[in-house]
């Protein structure tokens, strides 16, 4: 009796494997806990999509520029950026040094934190960036 148990326990356990591993099977890789990303570019990351912005799926490389680009038009964001008077040329986007050709991975990351290239000489605060 107590094999016949310790047999139905098994199975279970089984059972509730293969449902779980089932489950994963149409999960997207953040729900896996195998990708760490942007909330608001979730969409890219169901099962293996890395190649949308690496061009693999297997990625070992920044994407390029014109991966971001393709989606995120540099005079939009310049102008979403833009601030007045003294603080003009305090925009990530076109600023003093760089104009509008600061490579975005520089700024932004997908799966790491990163702060504004920016910060690296000065003291000015970018309130709404997103890593």
């Amino acid at each position: 009796m107590k094999k016949l148990m310790t047999l139905a326990a098994v199975a279970a356990v089984l059972a509730s494997t293969n449902v779980a591993a089932e489950i994963k099977a149409d999960a997207s890789l953040v729900d896996q806990g195998m990708v760490e990303g942007r909330t608001y570019h979730q969409k890219f990351y169901d099962k293996e999509n890395c190649k949308v912005c690496h061009g693999t799926n297997a990625p070992s490389y920044r994407p390029a520029d014109d991966t971001c680009l393709k989606c995120h038009k540099v005079d939009k964001l310049a102008k979403k950026t833009a601030r007045k008077g003294e603080e003009e040329w305090q925009n990530p986007h076109n600023n003093l040094h760089y104009g509008k050709e600061v490579p975005c991975t520089e700024c932004h990351a997908e799966h790491e934190a990163k702060q504004p290239l920016c910060n690296d000489c000065h003291t000015f605060k970018f309130d709404k960036h997103k890593h």
